[in-house]
């Protein structure tokens, strides 16, 4: 049963707690909250493409990880890009800001979003209000010399997470390439300041072996570019706090075993039916 608080609507004033009817399994508000009880990965991922929805969508899922690091202070970060094997499986918008007219050419042609006019004029109209340019924006990609026009969105472009970064490889002199790598599925792997790493891996309709691949490749990346010195990582898997599988629509929340997300680990990708097969046959490459 669920306990619910409900307010009036003339005075707001709380009513008396009332108890709501579990929903059943196979309604339009049936959910998976796994809530404090931890699953194999491998059991997460089956769980998510199988369990039903009434989302009139192609789901996103994603791959949440608390870990010890604290990005605040020094050498406590992680961020990078990594391709993800099967892709994300969402239309990705990028926005190209350059006077390099060749590179303007080619990336409207791979299907980037090109302003007309010269980037000067392009921020002169954000600064003076018209954000209309960055609506619905995935990554922004400049190269490294009309990244002096832009430093002066930083207040603007970083809360939005589009300014742009050459360890991530948006500030490049290539951009046709990263435009291209873009497109193709590459995702940015950063810790925030509560220690957490947010990820999308796929849609709901890419199946188990698609989700399965991309979640590895988030997770070893995750593994081999952690500080040497963060807390936890000598000892392993006190590196890793607390992992869980999501869909957009929070109607399905598994709480994952850690030892199953850790790369060092013999659990690594292991437990529930799948991956007891997978212990058995030896069949344990996710990237075939």
């Amino acid at each position: 049963m669920y306990l619910a608080t409900l307010r009036t609507a003339a005075s707001g004033a709380l009513r008396r707690p009332v108890l709501l009817s579990p929903p059943q399994l196979g309604s339009r508000s049936y959910t998976l909250n796994t809530g404090s009880t931890t699953l194999p990965i491998t059991t997460a991922l089956t769980n998510v493409c199988n369990e039903g929805t009434f989302a009139k969508f192609d789901e996103t899922v994603s791959l949440h990880v608390l870990v010890t690091l604290d990005p605040r202070k020094p050498n406590q970060n992680i961020r990078t890009k990594i391709s993800l094997p099967h892709g994300t499986g969402s239309k990705v918008k990028i926005l190209v800001m350059t006077d390099d007219d060749a590179a303007r050419e080619k990336a409207a042609e791979l299907g980037a979003v090109v302003p007309s006019g010269t980037v000067a004029d392009a921020v002169k109209a954000i600064q003076d209000g018209d954000q209309s340019l960055l609506q619905g924006v995935d990554r922004l990609i400049t190269s490294p010399s009309d990244m002096r026009t832009l430093a002066s969105l930083g207040r603007i472009l970083g809360p939005r997470g589009l300014m742009p970064n050459p360890k991530l490889g948006s500030v490049t002199p290539d951009i046709p390439k990263a435009v291209s790598d873009a497109l193709k599925g590459e995702v940015i792997v950063r810790v925030n300041k509560e220690g957490g790493i947010y990820t999308p891996i796929g849609k709901v309709s890419m199946g188990y072996s698609s989700l399965k691949a991309n979640a590895r490749a988030v997770l070893e990346a995750i593994s081999s570019n952690k500080p040497s010195d963060a807390k936890g990582v000598k000892s392993g898997a006190a590196f890793w706090k607390m992992a869980s599988i999501t869909r957009t629509m929070g109607g399905y929340n598994c709480r994952v075993e850690t030892s199953t997300v850790d790369p060092s680990s013999s659990k690594y990708f292991r437990g529930g039916v799948e991956g007891d097969q997978e212990k058995e046959t030896g069949e344990d490459d996710a990237y075939a």
